[in-house]
């Protein structure tokens, strides 16, 4: 997709399961960010930005899936920016 690109998904760091948002590089395959990161069979979010703050939460129900094939979640974050949500719709702010 050519730009950093910011991942919001549940991940356990240290023990401590949270959502967390992740800034994908620049070059790469979004996809296999997602693959790598959220994990096969986890919901995820995903946009080129999203309003600053901190981000303690998030709306997963009708987020996406990560699937193991990096194409099919390429499809998902560009229906994420064509059809939505946007990020204040379904994130949740300290």
């Amino acid at each position: 997709m050519g730009v950093p690109m910011k991942l919001v998904c549940e991940k356990t760091i240290g023990g401590v399961t949270a959502v967390r948002v992740f800034t994908t590089p620049i070059n790469g395959d979004q996809g296999t960010y997602v693959r790598s990161i959220a994990g096969v069979g986890n919901p995820f979010w995903m946009w080129a930005t999203i309003p600053s703050g901190t981000v303690i939460g998030a709306d997963f129900t009708d987020a996406p899936i990560c699937s193991n094939t990096p194409s099919v979640n390429n499809a998902a974050i560009a229906d994420i920016a064509a059809n939505g949500p946007n990020p204040e719709d379904v994130l949740i702010y300290a």
